[in-house]
């Protein structure tokens, strides 16, 4: 295996760092329905237990559930990634421009 600069080791790291976070962020929203569906069903068992509504709310969060786990473990984080970096190269292109003008304008005023 090749040896990564530095620069691309601190976009490996970085990278890593966001799917960590990323699924981190997954389990505590799969955590968070468990809980909130427990409690739905709860409050319905108590209040309707004639007319069973908990599983409505529920499935509809499932649905965001699921688009969660398409974006995370889909290519749609790989193509988000791709974008973000290409729009930080962009603007990373664009400052050094703007830098490089600003200095030659400076230059000339001077």
């Amino acid at each position: 295996m090749a040896d990564l600069s530095t620069a691309d080791e601190d976009v490996a790291f970085r990278r890593a760092t966001e799917r960590v976070r990323a699924r981190i962020g997954f389990a505590a929203h799969v955590g968070v329905y468990l809980a909130i569906g427990l409690l739905l069903m709860v409050l319905n068992l108590v209040t309707t237990p004639e007319s069973l509504w908990f599983f409505w709310p529920m499935l509809f969060w499932l649905i965001a559930l699921a688009a969660h786990v398409a974006v995370l473990f889909g290519p749609g984080m790989r193509a988000i990634e791709g974008w973000r970096d290409r729009e930080y190269r962009r603007e990373m292109e664009r400052m050094t421009r703007h830098r490089a003008s600003d200095g030659d304008d400076a230059g000339t005023t001077a």
